[in-house]
């Protein structure tokens, strides 16, 4: 399976949209009180998470203006508390909330992150995920863009653990250290040849993103990472139409 960005391409954690629970009946959403802590869906923190869902609740985002976007992510931090049957959850999109439609049905998963591409819409303001079974360790819901390489990475991708120790000096001249984490890691991939086109998706996840603001999520093929940008990307013109760069992320801890 190739590699792949999933970054906030509706605006879902502005403050100024609104993420609701409730309940759906056929293709109507209703606001209703459904789900406990159901803003924990939207608030980039993977531990922690929404309770009290039952069969048919739903949370939904409205967004201010009309947006684009082909998947959905949902992190579980632990067993999602049903048996697997592929039809878990659903995803739905509109414009107005009782005719969401375009519905595409996905699996839960026991633990960590589970994503699914439907048909990209555009120009719609509501995005809701219905849960079609109690589910249980539900933290995070991504609903965005996903971006695929149009080539996999150079082989030399680095990763490092930064663990932001302080070294301080006291009066004596004895050291000691402070250290505020656990550690991140801190990856860095690079392309050095590709098209105007990549390029161009890469900057608009990156004003998505607002640079550093906003946490996107990065499948490298094998595994997850729940990441920010680290740094701008910069772009060097190698050929006519063709580019080299590197993107820098940091591991999120949360």
């Amino acid at each position: 399976m190739g590699s792949y960005f999933i970054y906030d391409s509706i605006n879902q954690y502005r403050s100024d949209n609104t993420v609701s629970e409730g309940t759906f009946t056929g293709t109507t959403f209703t606001a209703t009180s459904a789900v406990t802590d159901h803003e924990r869906a939207s608030d980039q923190n993977i531990s922690s998470i929404i309770s009290a869902v039952a069969a048919n609740d739903a949370i939904c985002y409205q967004v201010g203006s009309a947006v684009t976007a082909n998947a959905v992510a949902v992190y579980f931090t632990g067993d999602d508390g049903v048996t697997a049957g592929g039809d878990e959850m659903t995803i739905r999109t509109g414009t107005a909330l009782d005719g969401l439609g375009g519905a595409d049905s996905f699996a839960s998963t026991h633990s960590g992150w589970i994503v699914n591409d439907f048909t990209e819409v555009t120009s719609k303001t509501k995005f809701c995920v219905e849960f079609n079974e109690a589910l249980t360790n539900i933290s995070e819901i991504l609903v965005g863009s996903k971006l695929s390489f149009e080539i996999e990475p150079d082989v030399n991708i680095q990763s490092s653990i930064n663990y932001e120790n302080s070294i301080q000096k006291s009066l004596g001249g004895v050291e000691y250290a402070l250290n505020i984490n656990p550690g991140q890691e801190e990856i860095t991939i690079g392309f050095q040849n590709i098209s105007s086109t990549f390029k161009d998706a890469l900057v608009e996840m990156q004003n998505q993103l607002k640079g550093e603001s906003k946490k996107l999520l990065y499948f490298d093929g094998s595994n997850y990472h729940w990441c920010r940008l680290g740094k701008s990307m910069v772009f060097t013109e190698i050929a006519d139409g063709r580019w080299s760069t590197q993107i820098k992320m940091r591991q999120q801890i949360q």
